[in-house]
């Protein structure tokens, strides 16, 4: 019993070295406020650890999620930019082809109007009279 007690004040004492190297690295970077407070008690032994950035300065997990957060946010509003120029890319090309073949069609129509025309008058140029 009193390894197993020996053994959890030894992980404690760890944890508050742990927590104070967290402290040291939050004063690095900025933002954050408040504070952060672990109180453990073992065998009568009482230990308090605080850090005012211990979750959200740098090299905390919770920076890093954060961090992370932001660059797919920005990775996501590129990908949605890129998908916007495309769309818009494709509609003009789109629109150009339709006007292109609207403009087909009219000349062929054109065309075979002007055709019939030829044909209907040289049909009635020479229509041998009394058939």
């Amino acid at each position: 019993m009193k390894a197993l007690g020996l053994a959890s004040a030894a992980a404690l004492a760890l944890v508050v070295l742990c927590a104070e190297d967290a402290q040291g690295q939050g004063c690095q970077g900025g933002g954050g406020g408040g504070s952060t407070t672990a109180t453990a008690s073992t065998g009568g032994v009482t230990t308090s650890a605080s850090g005012s950035r211990l979750l959200t300065g740098p090299g905390s997990l919770a920076y890093q999620l954060m961090l992370g957060q932001q660059i797919q946010a920005a990775y996501a509003r590129r990908q949605a930019i890129a998908a916007a120029q495309k769309a818009a890319k494709d509609k003009a090309r789109k629109e150009k082809s339709q006007a292109v073949a609207r403009e087909r069609r009219q000349e062929e129509l054109y065309r075979r109007s002007q055709a019939k025309a030829n044909a209907m008058a040289l049909a009635s140029k020479y229509r041998v009279p009394g058939r």
